[in-house]
């Protein structure tokens, strides 16, 4: 799942003009989203993706892990971080489909800023709600980098 997530982000990435890059050492993040023009000339991100239905009206709940939800929050305002959630059909072979015509990633990903989210008592993991609007794509990825 880790391998096809990261795949779909750079695919959305590539057709928006930016680049990932992963960094060697364990950070806690996944990677970056890097562009040679903008407001922003980077948003690190974490990965996370699930074959569970996690919708709930007009967004997602999104069990995190508390040691990546203080990772997200923590402010850094040089370069901004978000959560990238990929939702992924429980079937392996329905993940990907391919012909002559086409290259379909299954699903959908999600994007959320924790950014300034206070500290929660929680242990183990805490439930995000990420607005469905959220959708990452291109259009989404360009007004990440361009907006402050």
């Amino acid at each position: 799942m880790e391998l096809f997530s990261l795949a779909y982000i750079r695919a959305v990435a590539a057709q928006a003009g930016y680049q990932v890059t992963r960094d060697e050492t364990d950070t806690g993040l996944d990677g970056m989203l890097k562009s040679d023009t903008g407001f922003r000339a980077a948003v690190e991100f974490q990965a996370k993706s699930t074959s569970r239905d996690i919708r709930a009206g007009n967004h997602l709940r999104f069990p995190l892990p508390v040691a990546n939800y203080e990772i997200l929050r923590a402010a850094n305002p040089a370069i901004p971080r978000i959560l990238i959630v990929i939702l992924m059909p429980r079937d392996t072979l329905q993940w990907l489909n391919q012909s002559e015509r086409e290259l379909c990633l299954r699903h959908c990903a999600y994007w959320l800023s924790l950014a300034g989210e206070p500290a929660v008592p929680n242990t183990t993991s805490v439930t995000v709600h990420i607005p469905a609007a959220n959708v990452f794509n291109s259009e989404q990825l360009h007004s990440l980098m361009w907006n402050e």
